[in-house]
């Protein structure tokens, strides 16, 4: 039976249930919270203390997307950090609060938990962009000053949390009894503490075990491509929390074993004795920290009990009874900040009522977690350790037989699917066994930093980017989570993109950029400059962000989403993604096509084969504001593989066109001298800027100063019907 929280505050309920699997001596415990607040809010307030590492290596270059570290684009890692810190500013409110403590060898505190007016979040903003690395790396009293900051501060109807963010290993300072024993002596802490660690020279295991007691998320950075989506998915799911300090008490006879199926984290506890000798029991405590209003938290356990012979016929002797507690505190509450609880007494050898997909969708999830969890054992002073990299070609057969033998296998629900995804799906998707792969050094170079990132997003339930198949099902059916993530998407593409800090010559190959100094550059096939005065006359790249595009596996996703190396539909089958444009432009003429909003001379078409414009056939134009992205795919000689299936599950779809099509004369509505070059889009993009998740970004179209003719792209592209001109790419 089911257990049902309705307490008299006003907020929704909560149901708890428990499903046992005798057959498989497994046990779940779901918690499901309400989809929403009851009461519409624009987001759950947060308090957050940023903890800003500071020392002299975050001035070293940024990583960039792609396996040449030689690629730099003149960002420093605190450039990007300072840029994610401004986003999360961007989101916050008058309810909100936020402290910003940075450390090298020493700590500073730039500001105290603070009301976010608009007064006050200007002094962020300041206090941000004022941060200078320094030296050592002190860490641990960074976590220190960071968790002070809600001393004598009641966070009740907020989210407190101390987001930690650092480039790697902490030299200066650090306990001598270590972080995790010395943390565990302070507990419970006042706030979750969640961790980011940038690029490759990481104590990623560390910073796992630091989030875990903290009750908080580990998230990898591997480069400039990923800090936006991890941030934005952080932040969100802090705007969704609908209850804090969760925690899972299970309680059963002393003859009976119930154990943790899915790893093994440093808060993980054997359970105690518990009644007289009479009625002697064990007690089982499980913390699970933040609730996300629309997104289950399902515990997949294991048990042995004597008395389950029941099932054969045989004397059962007592009833093999659980007794299952959650507790938690409602944040949006009447009375907030008091500890709420619902109880379920299940009999282990009653009919489940779940669905079969669903079993074997929790069970699967478990066992990868548990395979995950074996890679990082905990050592003696509570930190995760990775282990040999010589060890790892026979954990990649382990891999393959829990592949063979998973459930999943035999449905094909999103769910079902999305964990085979992970761990072996075609590129971009199969991180595990990519990760896995040590004949090309993955394992020890990132696979070792990222696996404790993915098996955190599976454990807890959270989405923590817009990358991994598996994480993408937490929090899909949350209004707000959603709603929270496209704001913070909008505001960290809207923010102008940092300037490069590092003044030094980059040189960008293999396709890539070539600037110096972190300034602009322009790569004329005329031989000569064009004046920036020419910048003036906009026009769109292709589409609206929000437009939804086909992936190669069938499923849409939304436009500012694609990144490179996905494979995308298109007539003549799948395709991968070369390169990503994206524009900011205000209060740009869009036509409306459906659900597609699409510039007016973009050449699209319903079957593929005959094209026309929006100008048009549209059913409408509007002024938009915001990002419009253009798509570049693998080079391909037939101009048919040179199109994307848009809105292709919503309604009646359109195809349209992508850059270097190949179509560069004639009659056909797609011919462009410029845009049906391959080679000429592909060399003109190198003059323009990288974003922070490897996107090249427009700002400009030119016009030759003695034609009139497009001769230059900065702001954005444009199909003019008959235009032809030779045409170069600016920043």
């Amino acid at each position: 039976m089911p257990g049902i929280d309705n307490d008299d505050s006003g907020s929704p309920p909560v149901y708890f249930q428990l499903d046992s699997f005798p057959q498989k001596n497994a046990l779940i415990v779901s918690l499901q919270p309400p989809t929403e607040p009851s009461v519409p809010v624009h987001h759950v307030p947060c308090d957050i203390v940023l903890v800003i590492d500071v020392s002299g290596s975050m001035f070293d270059a940024a990583p960039v997307p792609g396996e040449d570290p030689s690629e730099a684009n003149g960002l420093s890692i605190l450039d990007l950090v300072k840029h994610a810190a401004l986003t999360i500013i961007e989101t916050m409110d008058e309810r909100d609060r936020l402290s910003i403590v940075t450390f090298a060898s020493s700590v500073t505190v730039l500001q105290p938990l603070e009301c976010m007016t608009d007064e006050n979040k200007m002094k962020a903003r300041n206090n941000i962009k004022s941060m200078q690395p320094k030296d050592a790396t002190n860490l641990w009293q960074g976590i220190l000053t960071g968790l002070k900051q809600f001393e004598d501060v009641k966070s009740d109807g907020k989210v407190p949390a101390v987001m930690v963010l650092t480039d790697g290993m902490p030299n200066h300072m650090c306990p001598p009894a270590g972080y995790i024993p010395k943390l565990r002596t302070k507990l419970p802490l006042p706030a979750t503490v969640h961790t980011f660690g940038f690029g490759y020279h990481l104590r990623s295991g560390l910073l796992k075990s630091i989030a875990e007691i903290g009750n908080g998320n580990y998230s990898f950075i591997p480069d400039a491509g990923m800090i936006g989506t991890v941030f934005v998915h952080a932040v969100a799911n802090l705007q969704n929390t609908y209850a804090t300090e969760a925690t899972l008490q299970l309680k059963y006879t002393a003859d009976m074993q119930i154990r943790e199926a899915m790893g093994t984290s440093v808060l993980s506890s054997p359970p105690e004795p518990f009644g007289d000798s009479s009625q002697r029991g064990l007690q089982l405590d499980i913390p699970l920290g933040n609730i996300q209003y629309g997104q289950s938290r399902d515990i997949f356990l294991r048990y042995h009990s004597p008395h389950i012979s029941k099932l054969c016929g045989m004397d059962p002797g007592p009833l093999p009874i659980v007794e299952a507690a959650i507790n938690y505190k409602l944040v949006l509450d009447n009375d907030t900040g008091k500890l709420t609880s619902a109880t379920v007494i299940h009999n282990l050898t009653d009919e489940s009522h779940s669905s079969e997909e669903r079993a074997a969708y929790h069970e699967s999830r478990a066992l990868i977690c548990s395979f995950l969890s074996s890679l990082f054992p905990i050592e003696k002073q509570g930190e995760h350790k990775a282990v040999d990299s010589s060890t790892v070609n026979e954990v990649t057969k382990e891999l393959a037989t829990l592949i063979e033998k998973l459930p999943s296998r035999n449905y094909s629900d999103p769910f079902n699917k999305s964990l085979l995804q992970d761990l072996a799906g075609e590129e971009p998707e199969g991180q595990i066994s990519i990760a896995l792969n040590e004949d090309k050094g993955f394992f020890q170079r990132w696979g070792q930093h990222y696996l404790p990132s993915l098996l955190n997003a599976h454990t807890r339930q959270v989405c923590n980017s817009f990358k991994d198949p598996g994480p993408l099902q937490y929090g899909k059916d949350s209004p707000l989570f959603i709603a929270c993530r496209d704001r913070m998407d909008e505001a960290f593409d809207s923010l102008p993109p940092p300037e490069p800090s590092r003044q030094q010559h980059i040189a960008r190959r293999h396709g890539m950029l070539s600037r110096s100094g972190g300034g602009g550059s322009a790569i004329a096939s005329s031989g000569r400059h064009i004046s920036m005065s020419s910048y003036r006359n906009s026009r769109g790249v292709c589409f609206a962000g929000s437009t939804l595009v086909q992936l190669a596996s069938g499923r849409d996703i939304e436009m500012r989403r694609v990144r490179r190396g996905m494979k995308l539909q298109t007539p003549l089958g799948s395709r991968k993604v070369a390169a990503v444009l994206r524009t900011p432009v205000k209060d740009e003429t869009l036509c409306r096509m459906g659900a597609v909003l699409v510039t007016p001379w973009h050449p699209i078409s319903l079957d593929g084969k005959a094209w026309t414009f929006p100008a048009y056939s549209a059913d409408k134009a509007v002024r938009y504001t915001g990002s419009i992205y253009s798509i570049m795919l693998q080079r391909d000689r037939s101009a048919d593989a040179h199109a994307l299936r848009l809105n292709a599950g919503h309604g009646h779809g359109l195809w349209g066109v992508t850059l270097g099509h190949g179509v560069a004369s004639g009659g056909d509505v797609r011919a462009h001298v410029f845009f049906g070059d391959y080679n000429a889009v592909g060399k003109s993009l190198l003059g323009l800027n990288v974003g922070l998740r490897g996107e090249f970004i427009g700002s400009g179209v030119g016009r030759d100063s003695h034609n009139g003719l497009v001769c230059s792209r900065g702001r954005a592209l444009s199909w003019a019907p008959g235009a032809r001109s030779k045409t170069v790419l600016r920043s």
